[in-house]
Order: structure tokens, then sequence, then C-alpha cells
């Protein structure tokens, strides 16, 4: 009777796992069927043309430079594809690269209007965090202590004036997402960056090489409140934020780019970033990104950056001297200020759809959002509430002096946060 009812208990839980898998495979479709909006209304070609078999060289050979030293970059063969990139006019998004890290990949182009000397005192400044600059798709950010790029003597925006020969540097990076557009899921990861500024065509132009380093850690559930305004949500559980896949173990397999920035004109501020994209992440070794996903992730990446460095309120100076103000606050001064944060978050998006109900409320109830952020995750959440104040965008705490935002949540004294919040200790 025993080995009846085991038997009738696989059938019944392979039959479960038969239905799951076949819910999950319709959800994660592979990549060149059929192509959903997401969130940034994505809409790619089924059939994508590939990328011409140069520039496809190209970038092979800058992934080897990434894996050994910089004596082996040999310029002409990377100048196919830095003549397609400087060149490249219309919207790239139906041109697919090669496969790459076992997932598929992308090819995204925007018009930025600065130039190159502010890109590169923004982005590769190492007093300001990369996840500043790119709010909508990196929560934290930073270089490793070993890096050789924090070992430069100068700025890379230093170089410009007498840029006649290739400069190269690299470094090893840590960062973790914000809640991707499909799942709502976040993945804290390694990653190994090549930078190399030079000329071609007579302009300035800035490559960027990243390779992920090992898995990511296991995917934990968020939620997008707002991404125009840079609002997530981070439980610190571990799943999906999708019905009947939530339990799912999930990983940020392998990924990498190249990003290269280039100034067309530095009279009249006309810039490009163009990026080529590869992803792979799923369950149980499986890959299960589509095109559509990259695309959309690099899409709010794209909005997200030019709004830091297009924005006339901000200079690269004044966010190294707001950036220092958190970097150096006591952990009393961030304790305080969280709890006006987890207060307000409470406050403001308690009805929010996604966090009204179940885990979510149940964590943000009586600002007990506090308790999920350990310490880089406080400090990170008051770097961008800085920012925000900076550009004059709707913020939930205030972090010393800045431009008047258009609006914001009625912020606790911290007296009545002192007293309406029992002290505990960050879970992570």
């Amino acid at each position: 009777m025993k080995n009846n009812t085991i038997s009738v208990l696989s059938v019944v839980q392979g039959v479960f796992a038969l239905i799951v898998g076949l819910c999950v495979l319709t959800a994660f479709s592979p990549a060149y069927a059929e192509e959903p909006e997401g969130l940034m209304d994505v809409n790619l070609s089924v059939k994508p043309e590939p990328l011409a078999q140069d520039v496809e060289s190209g970038i092979d050979h800058l992934f080897k430079v990434l894996k050994g030293d910089d004596s082996m970059l040999a310029m002409n063969k990377i100048q196919p594809m830095l003549d397609f990139v400087v060149n490249m006019q219309d919207d790239p998004k139906d041109i697919a690269p090669a496969k790459r890290f076992k997932g598929y990949g992308v090819c995204l182009r925007q018009e930025v209007h600065t130039d190159l000397d502010r890109i590169l005192r923004y982005f590769y400044n190492p007093a300001i965090p990369n996840y500043l600059l790119c709010p909508a798709v990196l929560r934290l950010s930073g270089w490793q202590e070993d890096s050789p790029f924090l070992a430069r003597e100068k700025g890379l925006w230093e170089e410009l004036p007498t840029l006649n020969e290739p400069v190269i540097t690299r470094g090893r990076e840590f960062e973790t997402n914000t809640p991707d557009s499909f799942a709502e899921a976040y993945y804290a990861y390694d990653l190994n960056r090549l930078i190399i500024l030079l000329k071609h065509q007579g302009k300035n132009v800035l490559v960027s090489v990243t390779e992920q380093d090992g898995k990511s850690d296991v995917g934990r559930k968020g939620a997008i409140l707002n991404d125009t305004e840079w609002d997530y949500f981070y439980s610190g559980l571990e799943g999906l934020n999708k019905g009947m896949i939530g339990w799912m173990d999930t990983f940020m397999y392998s990924s990498g780019s190249v990003q290269i920035f280039v100034e067309h004109d530095q009279a009249d501020m006309k810039s490009s970033v163009f990026l080529f994209k590869w992803l792979n992440a799923g369950w149980a070794g499986m890959n299960v990104v589509k095109r559509s996903h990259i695309y959309d992730g690099s899409l709010r990446y794209a909005r997200s950056f030019k709004k830091v460095v297009e924005s006339e309120d901000l200079t690269p100076e004044a966010v190294v001297l707001g950036m220092a103000g958190v970097v150096d606050m006591s952990d009393i001064e961030m304790d305080v200020l969280i709890r006006q944060y987890a207060k307000n978050f409470e406050t403001r998006f308690k009805n929010d759809p996604k966090l009204k109900s179940g885990d979510y409320a149940a964590i943000i109830a009586d600002g007990g959002y506090a308790k999920v952020l350990d310490k880089e995750g406080r400090r990170s959440v008051l770097a961008l509430e800085k920012l925000k104040n900076m550009l004059g965008m709707e913020t939930l705490v205030t972090i010393g002096s800045g431009p008047v935002a258009r609006k914001q949540v009625p912020a606790l004294a911290p007296a009545e946060v002192e007293a309406s919040v029992v002290e505990e200790t960050p879970e992570g």
C-alpha cells in the first residue's frame, strides 16, 4: 500500500511539474518567436538582420583583450566595428549581433546632447558611483579596491587634449541591478571592465567592454513602482515577482557588453552612445531571456543616463560634492534618514497594487522597510535621493541643500521617527 501511495504521489508530482514547465516555457518562449512590447514599448523584428562579420570580428577582439592584456589591442582589428558605430545614423534595433555568453544580443543607439569630457567626468569618475548615472537599471555598483582604474593619477577627461595614442585602463566591479521589467527580480554580480579612450575619424571615442565574472547571486523579488522617477522596492526575498513561477531560484549566468561613446561635435555638444549587449539568465541552467527583454532594459538605461548627463541643473562637480556628504554620513545619521525614508515610503506606496497586500505589505508596514535595507543598500538609497533632490525630482527625504523638488512627501521629524520605530538591525 505504501509503495502504491508513493507511486501515485510521484505521478501527481510529475504531472504538476509538467504543467509548471509548460507555463514557464510559454512565459519564456525562445527569442525570435513572439516579441512582447515590454515596459518601454519594445517592438523588435522577429527576423533581425545579422551584424556584418568584420564588425563581429572586432567585438571578438575586444573580448580577447579584456581577458588578456593591454598589449593585445590591435587597432586594425576593431576599425570596421568603429566605422560601423561612428557612421551609423539609423536605429540599429533590428540588427542582431551573434550569440555570445550563451545568450542573445541587441544593438542600441541613442544620441546624447553633451560632449565626451562631460560624459567622462560623470561616468568614469571614481568619486561618482555608476549606479547614479543609470539609476533605472543599477541599484548599487562600485570598483573593487585592486582595480588599476583606481590607481590612475589623472581622470580620463584629462587625457582628451593630448589624445594621440589609445589610453587603456581596466578594473573589476560589483553591481546590483534594479528590478527587471519582466519578472521584477534583482541580482548581485561581479564584472570585469576594459576601457579604451581613442581617436577615430578625428573624433573622440570611448570604448567600454564588460564581461560578467561568474554566476550572480540568486534572484530576489522586487517591484518597479515608477520607472521614470526611479522608484523601486527591494524585498530581500528570494524568487520572482511572477505568479506561478515566483518560487523559482533564478540567476544571471553570464552577460557582456560593448559600449561606445562617440563625440560627433564638441562645440554643439553632440554625442552618441552605441551599445552591444548580451544576457544569459534563467533557472536550472536554462536561458529564458529574449532580445526584447535585453532591449527593454537597454532603453531604460539610456533614458535615465540621458536625464542625468543632459541636465542643465547638474554638474559632475556638484554630484561629487553631494555624494561626499552621503559617503561621510555617520551610521546614526544614516539610520535616522532611512527611518524617515521607510515611513514616507509606506505613506506614498502602501496603496500601490504591487505593495498593498501579502509579503510586500508586511515588509513596509510601520516603517519596517528599514529592516530590509543593509548598510550598502541604505547608502545607495540616500545617494539616489540626494541625486533626485539635486535634479529637482520628487523625493522621500531631503539630504543637505539642493533645488526644491517639484513634490515631496512630508517627512517625519527625526524625533518622531525615533519615537515611532523600534531600533532594529537590517536583515540584508
